[in-house]
C-alpha cells in the first residue's frame, strides 16, 4: 500500500521503516517498564526509611527509659547511702563526744618546749606516738569515716549490681 504512495521508496526501505517502528514500540515499552520498577523501588526505599526511623525512634525510647530508670535507681542508692552515712555520722560522734575530754597528755607541756623531743613512754600507750587531737577534728574525723564507710558500701552496692563502674 505504502508503495503505491511512495513508489520511489524501495520495498528495504518500507521493511527499515517497519523494523524501527517496531524497534521504538519495544523501547517504548521496556521504558514503561523500567518507570513502573523505578516507582516500585522508589515506593520500597520510602517504606525502608520509614522502617529504620521507627527502628530508630523505638531504640532511642528504650535507651530514653533505660537512662530513667538508671537515674532513678541511682538516686534510690544515693539516698540510702546519705541515710546511712547520717545514722553512723550521729553513733560516730556520739562516740567522740562520750569520750573523756583532757586538757593537755601527760608529758606534753614538760617537753613542750624542746624541740624534737619525746613524750616519756606511758604505761598503757605508744610513748612519744600518742596523737591527741582536738575534740572538733575528732568530730571532723567521725563525719568523714561514716561517709567513706557509706560510700565504700554504696560501692560494692554497684558492683555488685553489675553497673557500669569507671575505672
Amino acid at each position: 500500500m505504502l508503495l503505491r504512495f511512495a513508489p520511489q521508496l524501495g520495498l528495504a526501505s518500507l521493511i527499515v521503516i517497519a523494523m524501527l517502528g517496531a524497534a521504538l514500540k519495544i523501547q517504548a515499552t521496556r521504558l514503561d517498564k523500567a518507570k513502573a520498577a523505578l516507582a516500585a523501588s522508589t515506593a520500597a526505599h520510602a517504606r525502608d526509611i520509614a522502617t529504620v526511623r521507627a527502628a530508630q525512634d523505638r531504640a532511642n525510647a528504650d535507651w530514653q527509659a533505660q537512662l530513667g530508670r538508671l537515674a532513678a535507681a541511682q538516686r534510690r542508692q544515693k539516698d540510702d547511702t546519705d541515710r546511712k552515712a547520717d545514722t553512723a555520722t550521729i553513733l560516730y560522734r556520739d562516740r567522740v563526744l562520750r569520750l573523756p575530754g583532757r586538757a593537755t597528755a601527760e608529758g606534753i607541756a614538760a617537753h613542750s618546749a624542746l624541740p624534737g623531743a619525746g613524750l616519756p613512754p606511758r604505761a598503757d600507750g605508744p610513748g612519744a606516738d600518742t596523737l591527741i587531737l582536738a575534740r572538733a577534728d575528732a568530730l571532723i574525723c567521725a563525719e568523714n569515716s561514716a561517709r567513706l564507710a557509706a560510700a565504700h558500701d554504696w560501692a560494692k552496692g554497684l558492683i555488685s549490681d553489675g553497673s557500669p563502674v569507671s575505672p
